[in-house]
């Protein structure tokens, strides 16, 4: 059974009014079960913190809060490619991350789980020349609930990379451990895509960006309330990242906050890329939550 959410539970606000730098419009979601927040530009989940335990993913005291600028933490969606396009006038990890998506509809469950369902379409241009659409719900209870339908509304068959970047709040990454990619092999991007495989857990002593093709369906981020993701369907690739200390004093809106954060991320990406044909529509779905 499910009814309308009431204007309470869901209210629309600016970024200035929740961190004090306007700019971008937001949803801020509270009930009973859970708080979160989700930026309109990429569907982007911001916070999500199940009542009674610690927030479940980072968000940049740092971040940014422009129009067609990425938000560095929370949940951005990286689409229609991950990862660096061969074009290097395009952006990084897609387009999808940085364009306002439609809220299509909301509702709440008897068991007091809120749904959002985002909406986006776009149109072949110079970016990426296929049409394509996608159906993004977010569930928010006691755990946090992502499912993705992507369609290819192009007449030709079309390539599609994507993940769910997901910065997850940790207390020092160098203390952090992830369980579930033992013997799985994986690409290092810091050694220019070199083939290895992953002997034991996951350890981040220093720079980590390593992504598991045909990765196991369930990780676990080892730590205080730990992290799991509890279960996973279509996304065939995990990726691993922390910059590190060297890399993240580059970048503006990491700097030295980068021991509070994680990404294990899930997706199709590499070898597990969707390849769509006209018409096709292929889903995924994502469970996360702190036990």
């Amino acid at each position: 059974m499910t009814e309308t959410v009431s204007a309470d539970t869901i209210r629309r606000l600016d970024s200035g009014a929740l961190y004090g730098k306007p700019g971008l419009p937001l949803y801020l979601v509270e009930t009973p079960l859970c708080r979160a927040v989700i930026a309109v530009q990429g569907a982007q989940l911001l916070e999500f913190q199940a009542r009674g335990d610690a927030p479940l993913l980072w968000l940049s005291p740092l971040a940014e809060f422009t129009a067609g600028k990425a938000i560095r933490g929370g949940i951005p969606l990286c689409l229609p490619w991950f990862g660096i396009p061969p074009d290097a006038s395009k952006p990084k990890h897609g387009f999808v991350r940085n364009r306002p998506w439609q809220l299509a509809g909301t509702q709440v469950s008897s068991q007091g789980q809120v749904q959002l369902v985002f909406v986006y379409r776009h149109q072949a241009d110079n970016l990426f020349g296929a049409d394509f659409s996608c159906r993004y719900k977010i569930t928010l209870g006691r755990e946090l609930k992502l499912a993705l339908e992507l369609e290819n509304l192009d007449a030709s068959a079309t390539a599609f990379s994507w993940a769910w970047h997901s910065y997850f709040a940790v207390e020092d990454v160098a203390s952090v451990a992830v369980r579930g990619l033992e013997q799985v092999e994986y690409l290092d991007n810091t050694r220019s895509l070199a083939r290895a495989s992953q002997e034991g857990t996951l350890t981040f002593a220093g720079e980590v960006d390593r992504a598991f093709e045909c990765a196991p369906s369930r990780q676990s981020i080892q730590v205080p309330g730990l992290i799991t993701s509890a279960s996973s369907a279509g996304c065939d690739t995990v990726i691993t990242w922390n910059p590190g200390a060297e890399l993240a004093a580059t970048i503006a809106d990491i700097g030295p906050h980068y021991r509070e954060f994680v990404c294990v991320e899930h997706g199709a990406a590499f070898a597990n890329r969707w390849q769509l044909a006209p018409g096709e529509v292929r889903s995924a779905t994502l469970t996360l939550r702190r036990e």
